[in-house]
């Protein structure tokens, strides 16, 4: 049987971006992002880059889009930042995280990169991403901005927690049923990586 969890200690590079989190977060927390009325449900990447593309090419500003829940529905109150996809970063990303995006440069096998943000007593319901393992993905969370006290913020892999603390990296297994909530009373946000195992993973 698969493990759920992987030592980050058998991926030297993510173990090297987990090493300049404090940067990472620097950045995010100057954002000025608005969050976009984009609908990813049902979307490919590839769909989903091309749709706020064309909405930032019309005029509009760069931002973060919602996420899903049961049954595919919206989920606004947990929402994404894209960074990076097929290992090219994303333009309008590169303008306002800079150093983060020149991490991200130094990591090989990104199929997706972003900020995962959930808002205070939020609730991501159990789900798998299936054939993932088959494509070859492992997944990653850098946690960059967490409450410091009265943290309540989990992610649970087959039925282990692991705690979301500043700092944090945790490799998982993302084809597994997994589910995070975020039960305190401020914002959860990690920086999300879905690569190629056979890139980074070292006996």
């Amino acid at each position: 049987m698969r493990p759920s969890f992987y030592d980050p200690s058998r991926f030297p590079k993510l173990q090297d971006l987990a090493n300049n989190w404090e940067v990472i977060r620097e950045e995010f927390l100057a954002l000025d992002a608005p969050t976009l009325t984009i609908n990813r449900v049902g979307k490919s990447i590839t769909e989903i880059v091309d749709e706020v593309a064309a909405h930032v090419e019309a005029g509009g500003k760069y931002g973060w889009i919602w996420g899903w829940g049961d049954n595919m529905e919206i989920k606004p109150d947990w929402t994404q930042y894209g960074l990076v996809a097929y290992d090219t970063p994303i333009p309008y990303a590169r303008a306002a995280m800079p150093g983060t995006i020149e991490l991200l440069s130094k990591i090989p096998g990104i199929k997706l990169c972003a900020l995962l943000r959930m808002e205070p007593s939020v609730f991501l319901s159990t789900h798998a991403h299936t054939g993932t393992w088959e494509e070859g993905l492992l997944h990653m969370q850098l946690t960059i901005d967490a409450p410091t006290t009265q943290n309540y913020s989990y992610l649970n892999v087959n039925g282990s927690f692991n705690q979301s603390t500043n700092g944090n990296l945790v490799i998982f297994d993302g084809s597994l049923d997994h589910f995070a909530v975020n039960a305190s009373r401020a914002y959860r946000t990690v920086l999300y990586i879905e690569f190629h195992r056979e890139k980074h993973m070292v006996a």
